[in-house]
């Protein structure tokens, strides 16, 4: 499995999303807010002086209802799931109807009353927001004629040169705000799809990780199986066979040792089998290495007298080996590769002699097994116990190499640093 941390959005990079998504919420809410703000201002005003007509009244009151309302909708419409062209084809013609709506009823109040014109500030980011660029612009700077010069011709006794220079860098300062807003909701939405776009990632890694782990746990599985019960079944089968001839042929004698190796072999697969059920462990490591090791030899001797194929079969060890010393997944990986090494040799080099050598050294466990069998060519051989073995060993950082020739015997070298702990050697 990879260590690595999964790719994904940083707490800062989602904080800042969020942060730049209330940013512009808040902007649109003081728009509207803004907007409301001068329109009642303007009222109050016009009231108090004693120009508040019904006309007035009225058609500030409409305003703010058809402002309130479109708003609403628009408000709606951006939190609807439903998001098609020709819906948003709809809503640009309507969005441009009411805007419409709203600058005919804005210039009417301009004309009854010069204390309006202040509503061209949120006006002007209507416009820009609902008409295309090029049109919006034209738009603009109409409505800033009608702020600056619709009350010279109305209300000529109030209008100075101000009138048309306050307007105009209210208009030219809502632009520039109007195109940061903007700028701003592209990072948020660069920000947001980001921010999407690696917890995608994330979650398909992690789906990647965990199939290659459910890969991994079963060809664990399947060296396991290999190694423990399969090897057992084999050896009870070849026994069996012996046995079976040996009744047709009334050698009881015979007979009788087969079937206690029979005995014998399909109780420790039993116990294999049930250790490997419980706790997917290994061989039984409550003993040390050496005895581990000595019992694999002798149920592997036992066999192949009992199948009438007597094997000349020795194991030597060289140094003090402390089971304190070893780590167990080292000692488990060891007994793993002396069986498959010496079901090997009986299955397939016909050898009458094999020495299973094993050293303790300063920093490393080795194990050889040398036979004089048949031998073949390491660059040909197929199957799946040498590559299991490989395998086991290349988890614990240690090294496997065959020397063999066709009719040369074969020898196997085994070597792992003793600093190997890891729990992968487990399968």
């Amino acid at each position: 499995m990879n260590d690595s941390a999964p790719l994904a959005p940083t707490p800062t990079e989602i904080d800042a999303t969020r942060a730049l998504s209330r940013i512009m919420i808040f902007l649109r809410v003081s728009l509207h807010i803004v907007f409301a703000f001068l329109l009642g201002f303007a009222v109050v005003q016009n009231v108090a002086a004693g120009n508040g007509s019904w006309r007035l009244i009225t058609a500030a009151g409409v305003l703010a209802g058809v402002y309130m309302a479109g708003t609403t909708w628009e408000n709606r419409r951006a939190h609807s799931l439903v998001a098609v062209e020709d819906t948003d084809r709809r809503w640009a013609i309507l969005a441009a109807c009411w805007l419409a709506v709203v600058l005919a009823l804005w210039v009417g109040l301009v004309a009854l009353s010069m204390d309006f014109v202040w509503l061209l500030f949120p006006l002007v980011f209507l416009i820009l927001h609902i008409l295309p660029t090029g049109v919006a612009i034209v738009g603009v700077a109409a409505a800033w004629a009608v702020a600056a010069f619709l009350p010279a011709w109305l209300h000529t006794p109030s209008w100075n040169v101000a009138n048309v220079v306050g307007p105009l860098i209210g208009t030219v300062f809502a632009i520039g705000v109007y195109f940061t807003y903007r700028a701003l909701g592209r990072e948020v939405q660069t920000h947001a799809l980001l921010t999407q776009q690696l917890l995608s990632a994330q979650q398909q890694l992690a789906m990647s990780e965990h199939q290659a782990g459910r890969m991994e746990e079963r060809e664990r599985l399947s060296r396991e199986i290999h190694d423990t019960v399969a090897q057992g079944l084999s050896s009870i089968v070849l026994v069996s066979r012996a046995a079976r001839s040996n009744l047709q042929k009334g050698n009881l004698e015979e007979l009788s040792a087969q079937l206690d190796t029979i005995n014998e072999q399909a109780s420790t697969s039993l116990a294999e089998a049930r250790r490997f059920v419980r706790d997917l462990a290994s061989p039984d490591l409550t003993q040390s290495l050496p005895e581990a090791l000595e019992k694999v030899v002798a149920r592997t001797r036992a066999r192949q007298g009992a199948l009438g194929e007597p094997l000349d079969l020795a194991l030597n060890v060289v140094g003090e080996i402390d089971p304190a010393a070893v780590p167990e997944p080292v000692s488990r990986t060891m007994v793993r590769v002396a069986q498959e090494a010496l079901n090997n040799v009986v299955k397939h080099a016909h050898a009458s002699k094999v020495v299973v050598t094993l050293g303790l050294w300063d920093d490393q466990l080795s194990l050889d097994v040398v036979d004089n069998g048949s031998g073949f060519d390491p660059a040909t051989a197929s199957g799946y116990g040498l590559p299991g073995v490989r395998a086991r060993v290349a988890d614990l950082a240690g090294t496997v190499t065959i020397e063999s020739a066709p009719e040369s015997g074969t020898a196997l070298a085994c070597s792992i640093p003793l600093t190997s702990r890891s729990t992968s050697a487990e399968g």
